[in-house]
Protein backbone atom coordinates (compact mmCIF):
# COMPACT_ATOMS: atom_id res chain seq x y z
CA UNK A 1 0.00 0.00 0.00
CA UNK A 2 3.09 2.25 0.94
CA UNK A 3 4.42 1.68 -2.71
CA UNK A 4 1.11 2.50 -4.33
CA UNK A 5 1.39 6.08 -2.67
CA UNK A 6 4.86 7.13 -3.25
CA UNK A 7 4.68 8.74 -6.71
CA UNK A 8 7.44 8.00 -10.00
CA UNK A 9 9.64 5.54 -9.72
CA UNK A 10 10.33 5.65 -5.53
CA UNK A 11 9.58 2.37 -3.89
CA UNK A 12 10.63 3.50 -0.51
CA UNK A 13 10.63 6.31 1.56
CA UNK A 14 13.68 8.90 1.29
CA UNK A 15 16.50 8.56 3.96
CA UNK A 16 15.30 11.49 5.73
CA UNK A 17 11.74 11.06 5.83
CA UNK A 18 12.62 7.05 6.96
CA UNK A 19 14.51 9.02 9.89
CA UNK A 20 11.85 11.29 10.68
CA UNK A 21 9.61 8.88 10.79
CA UNK A 22 11.30 6.37 13.64
CA UNK A 23 12.32 10.09 15.52
CA UNK A 24 8.41 10.30 15.84
CA UNK A 25 7.84 7.25 16.92
CA UNK A 26 10.55 7.40 19.48
CA UNK A 27 8.76 10.43 20.55
CA UNK A 28 6.81 10.20 24.06
CA UNK A 29 4.43 13.38 22.77
CA UNK A 30 3.32 15.42 19.40
CA UNK A 31 6.25 17.52 18.40
CA UNK A 32 6.48 20.39 16.31
CA UNK A 33 9.02 20.68 13.29
CA UNK A 34 11.45 22.50 14.97
CA UNK A 35 11.06 20.34 18.78
CA UNK A 36 11.58 17.10 16.43
CA UNK A 37 14.61 18.48 14.44
CA UNK A 38 15.97 19.69 17.32
CA UNK A 39 15.72 16.49 19.14
CA UNK A 40 16.94 14.49 16.13
CA UNK A 41 20.27 17.08 16.16
CA UNK A 42 20.59 16.04 19.95
CA UNK A 43 20.54 12.89 19.17
CA UNK A 44 22.47 12.38 16.40
CA UNK A 45 24.98 13.75 18.41
CA UNK A 46 25.40 10.91 20.48
CA UNK A 47 25.64 8.50 17.40
CA UNK A 48 27.77 11.10 15.69
CA UNK A 49 25.79 11.19 12.40
CA UNK A 50 24.26 13.54 10.21
CA UNK A 51 20.68 14.50 11.31
CA UNK A 52 18.23 16.14 8.92
CA UNK A 53 18.29 20.07 8.49
CA UNK A 54 14.41 22.09 9.22
CA UNK A 55 13.95 21.75 5.51
CA UNK A 56 14.14 17.93 5.13
CA UNK A 57 12.12 17.56 8.47
CA UNK A 58 9.39 19.88 6.58
CA UNK A 59 8.95 17.79 3.73
CA UNK A 60 9.66 14.34 5.12
CA UNK A 61 6.48 15.34 7.64
CA UNK A 62 4.26 16.44 4.84
CA UNK A 63 5.28 12.86 2.84
CA UNK A 64 4.64 11.32 5.92
CA UNK A 65 1.30 12.76 6.53
CA UNK A 66 0.40 12.29 3.05
CA UNK A 67 0.87 8.87 2.99
CA UNK A 68 -1.27 8.63 6.09
CA UNK A 69 1.80 7.21 8.73
CA UNK A 70 2.09 10.58 10.43
CA UNK A 71 -0.69 13.61 11.79
CA UNK A 72 -0.26 17.41 12.10
CA UNK A 73 -2.42 18.66 15.04
CA UNK A 74 -3.29 22.40 15.57
CA UNK A 75 -3.12 23.05 19.12
CA UNK A 76 -3.90 26.26 18.87
CA UNK A 77 -0.65 28.21 18.43
CA UNK A 78 1.37 28.96 15.54
CA UNK A 79 3.29 25.63 14.72
CA UNK A 80 1.64 22.71 14.02
CA UNK A 81 2.56 19.67 16.20
CA UNK A 82 2.81 15.99 14.46
CA UNK A 83 2.91 12.21 15.66
CA UNK A 84 3.43 9.06 14.01
CA UNK A 85 -0.05 6.69 13.10
CA UNK A 86 0.06 3.82 12.05
CA UNK A 87 -1.72 3.65 8.05
CA UNK A 88 -5.23 4.62 7.62
CA UNK A 89 -6.04 5.21 11.06
CA UNK A 90 -6.19 9.11 12.95
CA UNK A 91 -6.90 10.02 16.54
CA UNK A 92 -8.17 12.62 18.38
CA UNK A 93 -6.80 14.66 21.72
CA UNK A 94 -7.63 17.13 24.68
CA UNK A 95 -5.25 20.17 24.48
CA UNK A 96 -5.36 22.25 27.74
CA UNK A 97 -4.50 25.79 27.15
CA UNK A 98 -2.77 26.35 30.12
CA UNK A 99 0.51 23.97 30.29
CA UNK A 100 -0.41 22.82 26.43
CA UNK A 101 -0.51 19.01 27.76
CA UNK A 102 -2.55 16.46 25.92
CA UNK A 103 -4.57 13.66 26.06
CA UNK A 104 -4.55 11.27 23.60
CA UNK A 105 -8.01 10.10 23.08
CA UNK A 106 -8.39 6.06 22.61
CA UNK A 107 -11.57 5.90 20.46
CA UNK A 108 -13.01 7.72 17.40
CA UNK A 109 -15.54 9.69 19.29
CA UNK A 110 -17.34 10.65 15.60
CA UNK A 111 -18.27 8.05 14.23
CA UNK A 112 -21.51 7.78 14.79
CA UNK A 113 -22.22 11.30 13.81
CA UNK A 114 -20.55 10.76 10.51
CA UNK A 115 -23.37 8.40 10.13
CA UNK A 116 -26.35 10.61 10.95
CA UNK A 117 -24.76 13.57 8.67
CA UNK A 118 -24.77 10.56 5.93
CA UNK A 119 -28.23 9.42 6.35
CA UNK A 120 -29.53 13.04 6.87
CA UNK A 121 -27.23 14.81 4.51
CA UNK A 122 -26.40 12.48 1.66
CA UNK A 123 -22.77 13.87 2.45
CA UNK A 124 -20.21 11.01 2.93
CA UNK A 125 -17.29 12.23 5.19
CA UNK A 126 -13.99 11.05 3.94
CA UNK A 127 -11.42 12.48 7.05
CA UNK A 128 -11.93 14.53 10.10
CA UNK A 129 -10.00 16.30 12.63
CA UNK A 130 -10.57 16.50 16.10
CA UNK A 131 -9.23 18.61 19.37
CA UNK A 132 -10.95 19.97 21.86
CA UNK A 133 -9.17 22.86 24.03
CA UNK A 134 -9.90 23.27 27.85
CA UNK A 135 -7.94 23.21 30.78
CA UNK A 136 -6.43 19.66 32.38
CA UNK A 137 -7.24 17.73 35.63
CA UNK A 138 -3.73 19.10 37.10
CA UNK A 139 -4.37 22.84 35.69
CA UNK A 140 -7.83 22.82 37.26
CA UNK A 141 -6.66 21.34 40.40
CA UNK A 142 -4.06 23.82 40.63
CA UNK A 143 -6.12 26.92 39.87
CA UNK A 144 -8.36 25.46 42.44
CA UNK A 145 -5.60 25.24 44.95
CA UNK A 146 -4.35 28.71 44.35
CA UNK A 147 -7.82 30.11 44.68
CA UNK A 148 -8.34 28.42 47.84
CA UNK A 149 -5.07 30.10 49.25
CA UNK A 150 -6.26 33.45 47.85
CA UNK A 151 -9.87 33.32 49.59
CA UNK A 152 -7.82 32.69 52.67
CA UNK A 153 -5.88 35.26 52.40
CA UNK A 154 -8.54 37.66 51.82
CA UNK A 155 -10.15 36.53 54.52
CA UNK A 156 -7.66 36.94 56.73
CA UNK A 157 -7.20 40.21 55.40
CA UNK A 158 -10.73 41.50 56.15
CA UNK A 159 -10.68 39.68 59.79
CA UNK A 160 -7.73 41.71 60.80
CA UNK A 161 -8.02 44.97 58.47
CA UNK A 162 -5.12 44.60 57.00
CA UNK A 163 -3.98 44.04 53.50
CA UNK A 164 -1.25 41.74 52.76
Amino acid sequence: MLESKLVGTRKNLPKGAKAVLYALKQAPEMLSARDLCFRMKLSKLANESVAPGLTTVYRSLELLTRLGLAQAVSVGDSEKRYEAIEEGEHSHHLICKICNNNIKLKDCLLSSIEEIILREHGFSVSEHLLELFGTCKSCTLAANASGVVADQIIKLERKTGEKK
